[in-house]
């Protein structure tokens, strides 16, 4: 009942520069600089091995609908990652989101 009351608060104007966001919380096409995932070390080792690690760039392509998985780009590698994972995985806005 109470699970989106943080996303919603925060999903209303642009997003600022130090705030820290869920990857899923950002929008198709935008960038942002990943500071943390949010899990234990088999999580944290297994995003590193995928490439996520904090200071990389993340840019999503898509969210799958009804849950579903989040493609990301990481180093210029097309991943998916299931809806629970991507969640833990915390971001910063880019700053040249005018790029491409």
């Amino acid at each position: 009942m109470f699970r989106n009351r943080r996303n919603a608060q925060r999903r209303g104007g642009s997003k600022n520069e130090g705030e820290l966001y869920a990857l899923t919380d950002l929008a198709e096409g935008e960038k942002g600089i990943m500071v943390k995932a949010l899990g234990g070390f088999g999580l944290v080792r297994r995003l590193a091995e995928m490439g996520l690690t904090p200071g990389v760039e993340v840019k999503l392509l898509r969210k799958g609908s009804f849950g579903g998985p989040v493609e990301i780009e990481v180093r210029g590698v097309a991943l998916a990652l299931g809806r629970g994972v991507a969640s833990r995985v915390l971001v910063k806005p880019s700053k040249d989101e005018h790029h491409d």
